[in-house]
Protein backbone atom coordinates (compact mmCIF):
# COMPACT_ATOMS: atom_id res chain seq x y z
CA UNK A 1 0.00 0.00 0.00
CA UNK A 2 2.85 2.34 -0.33
CA UNK A 3 1.50 4.30 -3.26
CA UNK A 4 -1.71 5.26 -0.68
CA UNK A 5 -0.64 7.82 2.70
CA UNK A 6 -0.65 7.26 6.03
CA UNK A 7 -2.02 10.04 8.29
CA UNK A 8 -0.49 9.93 11.36
CA UNK A 9 -1.67 12.88 14.09
CA UNK A 10 0.59 13.71 16.44
CA UNK A 11 3.12 12.40 14.56
CA UNK A 12 6.00 14.58 15.98
CA UNK A 13 5.07 13.39 19.66
CA UNK A 14 7.34 10.32 21.24
CA UNK A 15 5.47 7.35 19.37
CA UNK A 16 4.49 9.31 16.24
CA UNK A 17 8.06 10.25 15.45
CA UNK A 18 9.21 6.44 16.11
CA UNK A 19 6.20 5.62 13.59
CA UNK A 20 7.15 7.54 11.17
CA UNK A 21 10.35 6.57 10.96
CA UNK A 22 9.03 2.84 11.02
CA UNK A 23 7.18 3.52 8.16
CA UNK A 24 9.48 5.50 5.91
CA UNK A 25 11.89 2.38 6.19
CA UNK A 26 8.80 0.09 5.28
CA UNK A 27 8.62 2.09 1.96
CA UNK A 28 5.27 3.70 2.92
CA UNK A 29 4.30 7.67 2.86
CA UNK A 30 3.71 8.87 6.44
CA UNK A 31 2.01 12.41 6.41
CA UNK A 32 2.42 14.42 9.61
CA UNK A 33 -0.44 16.17 11.43
CA UNK A 34 0.25 18.20 14.48
CA UNK A 35 -0.77 21.64 16.53
CA UNK A 36 3.59 22.21 16.88
CA UNK A 37 5.66 19.84 14.30
CA UNK A 38 8.49 18.82 16.25
CA UNK A 39 11.19 18.82 13.69
CA UNK A 40 13.98 18.47 15.60
CA UNK A 41 12.74 15.38 17.39
CA UNK A 42 11.91 13.73 14.35
CA UNK A 43 15.61 14.11 13.28
CA UNK A 44 16.99 13.17 16.29
CA UNK A 45 15.40 9.56 16.10
CA UNK A 46 16.72 9.27 12.77
CA UNK A 47 13.42 10.71 10.39
CA UNK A 48 14.35 11.97 7.16
CA UNK A 49 11.91 15.09 7.04
CA UNK A 50 12.77 15.74 3.54
CA UNK A 51 10.96 12.75 2.72
CA UNK A 52 7.67 13.35 5.08
CA UNK A 53 4.97 15.46 4.75
CA UNK A 54 4.73 17.91 7.20
CA UNK A 55 1.15 19.52 8.16
CA UNK A 56 0.55 21.84 10.80
CA UNK A 57 -3.16 21.52 11.74
CA UNK A 58 -5.58 21.52 15.29
CA UNK A 59 -7.58 18.00 15.88
CA UNK A 60 -10.44 21.03 16.11
CA UNK A 61 -10.49 21.57 12.62
CA UNK A 62 -12.15 18.56 10.66
CA UNK A 63 -11.88 20.70 7.22
CA UNK A 64 -8.27 20.46 7.81
CA UNK A 65 -8.20 16.85 8.35
CA UNK A 66 -10.52 16.03 5.60
CA UNK A 67 -8.11 18.16 3.13
CA UNK A 68 -4.87 16.66 4.84
CA UNK A 69 -6.32 12.76 3.90
CA UNK A 70 -7.66 14.09 0.61
CA UNK A 71 -4.48 16.10 -1.02
CA UNK A 72 -2.46 13.10 0.22
CA UNK A 73 -4.27 10.64 -0.54
CA UNK A 74 -4.56 8.89 2.40
CA UNK A 75 -5.90 5.69 3.08
CA UNK A 76 -5.16 4.69 7.03
CA UNK A 77 -4.97 7.18 9.76
CA UNK A 78 -3.18 6.62 12.83
CA UNK A 79 -4.52 8.65 15.79
CA UNK A 80 -2.14 9.92 18.33
CA UNK A 81 -2.92 13.31 18.98
CA UNK A 82 -4.44 13.54 22.73
CA UNK A 83 -3.10 15.32 25.67
CA UNK A 84 -1.90 13.03 28.44
CA UNK A 85 -3.33 11.89 31.78
CA UNK A 86 -2.19 14.22 33.99
CA UNK A 87 -2.85 17.21 31.40
CA UNK A 88 -6.59 16.26 31.49
CA UNK A 89 -6.41 16.14 35.35
CA UNK A 90 -5.64 19.68 35.10
CA UNK A 91 -7.46 20.70 32.40
CA UNK A 92 -10.69 18.32 32.20
CA UNK A 93 -12.76 19.88 29.52
CA UNK A 94 -9.86 21.31 27.26
CA UNK A 95 -8.51 17.02 28.00
CA UNK A 96 -12.34 16.16 26.71
CA UNK A 97 -12.57 18.07 24.08
CA UNK A 98 -9.12 17.33 22.73
CA UNK A 99 -9.15 13.50 23.17
CA UNK A 100 -12.83 13.23 22.43
CA UNK A 101 -14.15 15.46 19.82
CA UNK A 102 -10.54 15.67 18.19
CA UNK A 103 -11.04 12.01 17.76
CA UNK A 104 -15.16 12.22 16.65
CA UNK A 105 -13.80 14.79 13.86
CA UNK A 106 -10.98 11.36 13.28
CA UNK A 107 -13.69 9.30 12.91
CA UNK A 108 -15.75 11.81 10.68
CA UNK A 109 -12.91 12.30 8.59
CA UNK A 110 -12.71 8.56 8.18
CA UNK A 111 -15.98 8.41 7.03
CA UNK A 112 -16.28 11.31 4.70
CA UNK A 113 -12.94 10.20 2.72
CA UNK A 114 -13.92 6.58 2.88
CA UNK A 115 -10.59 6.13 4.72
CA UNK A 116 -10.20 1.95 5.70
CA UNK A 117 -8.52 2.30 8.74
CA UNK A 118 -8.05 3.70 11.79
CA UNK A 119 -5.53 2.85 14.61
CA UNK A 120 -6.40 4.14 17.47
CA UNK A 121 -3.99 4.04 20.95
CA UNK A 122 -5.89 3.86 23.93
CA UNK A 123 -4.64 3.21 27.26
CA UNK A 124 -4.42 0.44 30.14
CA UNK A 125 -5.57 3.31 32.26
CA UNK A 126 -9.09 2.32 31.03
CA UNK A 127 -9.41 -0.74 32.71
CA UNK A 128 -7.73 0.36 35.79
CA UNK A 129 -10.73 0.54 37.98
CA UNK A 130 -11.06 -3.41 37.64
CA UNK A 131 -7.81 -3.89 39.58
CA UNK A 132 -8.25 -5.96 42.69
CA UNK A 133 -7.61 -8.37 44.28
CA UNK A 134 -7.73 -12.12 42.80
CA UNK A 135 -6.78 -10.91 39.33
CA UNK A 136 -4.85 -13.34 37.24
CA UNK A 137 -3.76 -11.51 34.67
CA UNK A 138 -4.51 -8.53 32.22
CA UNK A 139 -5.61 -8.70 29.24
CA UNK A 140 -8.54 -7.48 26.70
CA UNK A 141 -11.12 -9.32 28.62
CA UNK A 142 -10.99 -6.97 31.58
CA UNK A 143 -13.42 -5.00 32.02
CA UNK A 144 -13.54 -1.34 30.80
CA UNK A 145 -13.70 0.94 33.87
CA UNK A 146 -11.83 4.09 33.82
CA UNK A 147 -11.04 5.57 37.25
CA UNK A 148 -9.77 9.11 35.52
CA UNK A 149 -11.29 11.99 33.08
CA UNK A 150 -8.51 11.15 31.15
CA UNK A 151 -9.31 7.54 31.21
CA UNK A 152 -12.98 8.43 30.15
CA UNK A 153 -11.74 10.32 27.05
CA UNK A 154 -10.02 7.05 26.07
CA UNK A 155 -12.95 4.03 26.75
CA UNK A 156 -15.25 6.34 25.30
CA UNK A 157 -13.10 6.94 22.04
CA UNK A 158 -12.69 3.06 21.52
CA UNK A 159 -16.93 2.65 22.17
CA UNK A 160 -17.40 5.57 19.65
CA UNK A 161 -14.76 4.52 17.11
CA UNK A 162 -16.17 1.03 17.21
CA UNK A 163 -19.80 2.55 16.49
CA UNK A 164 -18.44 4.52 13.44
CA UNK A 165 -16.85 1.83 12.10
CA UNK A 166 -19.92 -0.78 12.32
CA UNK A 167 -21.96 1.93 10.94
CA UNK A 168 -19.77 3.54 8.00
CA UNK A 169 -17.52 0.45 6.93
CA UNK A 170 -14.29 1.24 8.25
CA UNK A 171 -11.72 -0.77 10.24
CA UNK A 172 -11.28 0.53 13.56
CA UNK A 173 -8.22 -0.77 15.42
CA UNK A 174 -8.28 0.02 19.12
CA UNK A 175 -4.58 -0.77 20.51
CA UNK A 176 -3.86 -0.57 24.36
CA UNK A 177 -0.69 0.94 25.40
CA UNK A 178 -0.14 -0.94 28.61
CA UNK A 179 2.38 1.20 31.19
CA UNK A 180 3.60 4.19 31.62
CA UNK A 181 5.00 5.43 28.10
CA UNK A 182 8.41 6.91 28.26
CA UNK A 183 11.36 8.51 25.75
CA UNK A 184 13.29 11.46 24.70
CA UNK A 185 10.16 14.02 24.21
CA UNK A 186 9.93 17.79 25.09
CA UNK A 187 9.47 17.90 29.12
CA UNK A 188 6.05 19.99 28.45
CA UNK A 189 4.40 17.02 27.27
CA UNK A 190 5.46 14.06 30.02
CA UNK A 191 3.53 12.64 33.11
CA UNK A 192 5.73 12.85 36.17
CA UNK A 193 7.09 9.13 35.64
CA UNK A 194 7.98 10.10 32.46
CA UNK A 195 9.80 13.46 33.48
CA UNK A 196 11.52 11.39 36.25
CA UNK A 197 13.15 9.18 33.92
CA UNK A 198 13.91 11.78 31.54
CA UNK A 199 15.44 13.23 34.66
CA UNK A 200 17.35 10.27 35.53
CA UNK A 201 18.90 10.18 32.26
CA UNK A 202 19.63 13.94 31.56
CA UNK A 203 21.53 14.28 34.65
CA UNK A 204 23.61 11.01 34.42
CA UNK A 205 24.57 12.23 30.30
CA UNK A 206 25.60 15.61 31.76
CA UNK A 207 27.09 14.14 34.63
CA UNK A 208 24.79 16.08 37.52
CA UNK A 209 23.67 15.04 40.89
CA UNK A 210 19.94 14.71 40.75
CA UNK A 211 17.14 14.08 43.51
CA UNK A 212 13.90 12.15 41.13
CA UNK A 213 10.97 12.17 42.77
CA UNK A 214 9.07 9.25 42.49
CA UNK A 215 5.81 8.29 43.49
CA UNK A 216 5.32 4.65 42.19
CA UNK A 217 5.72 1.12 43.15
CA UNK A 218 6.58 -1.38 40.70
CA UNK A 219 4.67 -0.96 37.28
CA UNK A 220 4.99 -1.47 34.06
CA UNK A 221 6.66 0.73 31.79
CA UNK A 222 6.43 1.20 27.82
CA UNK A 223 9.39 2.59 25.52
CA UNK A 224 8.53 4.75 23.02
CA UNK A 225 9.81 2.73 20.32
CA UNK A 226 7.69 -0.73 21.46
CA UNK A 227 4.63 1.20 21.39
CA UNK A 228 5.65 2.62 17.65
CA UNK A 229 6.70 -1.05 16.44
CA UNK A 230 2.92 -2.12 17.82
CA UNK A 231 1.14 0.39 16.21
CA UNK A 232 3.36 0.18 12.61
CA UNK A 233 2.59 -3.61 12.52
CA UNK A 234 -1.40 -2.82 13.64
CA UNK A 235 -1.79 -0.53 10.42
CA UNK A 236 0.39 -1.89 7.95
CA UNK A 237 -1.60 -5.55 8.83
CA UNK A 238 -3.24 -7.10 6.06
CA UNK A 239 -6.59 -9.31 8.10
CA UNK A 240 -7.62 -9.07 11.65
CA UNK A 241 -9.35 -11.77 13.79
CA UNK A 242 -9.48 -9.22 16.97
CA UNK A 243 -10.00 -5.32 16.64
CA UNK A 244 -8.32 -4.82 20.28
CA UNK A 245 -4.95 -5.41 21.59
CA UNK A 246 -2.55 -4.36 24.27
CA UNK A 247 0.89 -3.48 23.34
CA UNK A 248 3.30 -3.76 26.54
CA UNK A 249 6.35 -4.91 27.87
CA UNK A 250 5.19 -7.82 29.89
CA UNK A 251 7.55 -6.88 33.02
CA UNK A 252 7.19 -4.28 36.37
CA UNK A 253 10.12 -2.47 37.16
CA UNK A 254 10.51 -0.16 40.46
CA UNK A 255 12.12 3.77 40.78
CA UNK A 256 15.18 1.62 42.13
CA UNK A 257 15.44 -0.99 39.23
CA UNK A 258 15.18 2.20 36.41
CA UNK A 259 18.21 4.10 38.56
CA UNK A 260 20.07 0.59 38.60
CA UNK A 261 19.84 0.38 34.99
CA UNK A 262 21.15 4.01 34.14
CA UNK A 263 23.95 3.76 36.35
CA UNK A 264 25.02 0.19 34.76
CA UNK A 265 25.10 2.60 31.43
CA UNK A 266 26.75 5.60 33.72
CA UNK A 267 28.61 4.27 36.89
CA UNK A 268 29.51 7.43 37.85
CA UNK A 269 25.69 8.94 37.79
CA UNK A 270 24.81 10.22 41.60
CA UNK A 271 20.44 9.79 41.55
CA UNK A 272 18.63 9.49 44.78
CA UNK A 273 14.81 8.83 44.64
CA UNK A 274 12.55 10.86 46.58
CA UNK A 275 9.31 9.68 47.42
CA UNK A 276 6.52 11.89 46.54
CA UNK A 277 2.68 11.64 45.93
CA UNK A 278 0.50 9.89 43.16
CA UNK A 279 -0.61 12.50 40.98
CA UNK A 280 -3.14 10.48 39.71
CA UNK A 281 -6.29 8.12 40.74
CA UNK A 282 -4.25 4.87 40.03
CA UNK A 283 -3.01 2.02 41.54
CA UNK A 284 0.14 2.45 42.88
CA UNK A 285 1.41 -0.92 41.71
CA UNK A 286 0.18 -2.93 38.80
CA UNK A 287 0.71 -6.46 37.43
CA UNK A 288 2.27 -6.98 34.33
CA UNK A 289 0.24 -7.27 30.94
CA UNK A 290 -0.28 -9.95 28.60
CA UNK A 291 -0.02 -9.03 25.35
CA UNK A 292 -0.01 -13.06 23.73
CA UNK A 293 -2.95 -11.30 21.17
CA UNK A 294 -0.43 -9.02 19.25
CA UNK A 295 2.14 -11.38 19.74
CA UNK A 296 0.29 -14.05 18.04
CA UNK A 297 -1.87 -11.58 15.56
CA UNK A 298 0.39 -8.89 14.89
CA UNK A 299 3.93 -10.92 15.37
CA UNK A 300 4.39 -8.09 18.35
CA UNK A 301 7.40 -8.17 20.73
CA UNK A 302 8.88 -5.92 22.71
CA UNK A 303 12.85 -4.80 21.61
CA UNK A 304 13.53 -2.60 24.15
CA UNK A 305 14.57 -3.93 28.04
CA UNK A 306 14.76 -1.24 30.36
CA UNK A 307 18.62 -1.01 29.86
CA UNK A 308 18.33 -1.14 26.39
CA UNK A 309 16.21 1.52 26.45
CA UNK A 310 18.24 3.51 28.90
CA UNK A 311 20.75 3.13 26.76
CA UNK A 312 19.41 4.03 23.12
CA UNK A 313 17.03 6.91 25.16
CA UNK A 314 20.53 8.19 26.37
CA UNK A 315 21.86 8.49 22.78
CA UNK A 316 18.82 10.09 21.60
CA UNK A 317 18.77 12.61 24.10
CA UNK A 318 22.26 13.97 23.18
CA UNK A 319 20.86 14.40 19.42
CA UNK A 320 17.87 16.40 20.94
CA UNK A 321 19.52 18.37 23.69
CA UNK A 322 22.66 19.04 22.09
CA UNK A 323 24.41 17.45 24.83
Amino acid sequence: MANKGILVTGGSGLVGAYAVGMLLERGERPVVFDVAVNQRLLEAVGVDTEKVTLIRGDMADLPALISALRDNDCDRIIHLAAFLGEEVQRRPYSGVRLNFMGSVNVFEAARLEKVSRVIFPSSGTVYMGSLGEGLAKIDESIPINPPSVYAATKASCEFMGRAYAKRYGFEFICLRYVGGLYGPSPVALKATREMAIQQMIRAAVKGDSAKINWPYGPTEILYGKDAAKGTVLAVLKDKFKDDLFHIGNGQTVGGDEIIAAVRKKFPESNLELIKGSNPMPYPESRLASDFSRSKEQLGYEPDYSIDKAVEDYAATLKRLENL
